[in-house]
């Protein structure tokens, strides 16, 4: 979350050096972690 307020404050201040696909991957990142803890917590190995 401190990452991505740093993002949104550089956007504020016109301070903006990414492209949209680095923004892309940042927003799907989360999203293979979420599905890990999914299948870990049905599955349940430990």
């Amino acid at each position: 979350h401190f990452y991505c307020g740093k993002l949104v404050k550089d956007f504020q201040q016109d301070r903006n050096r990414r492209s949209h696909v680095f923004y892309r991957w940042i927003n799907e990142v989360p999203v293979p972690i979420l599905l890990i803890v999914v299948i870990l917590v049905i599955v349940k190995p430990f």
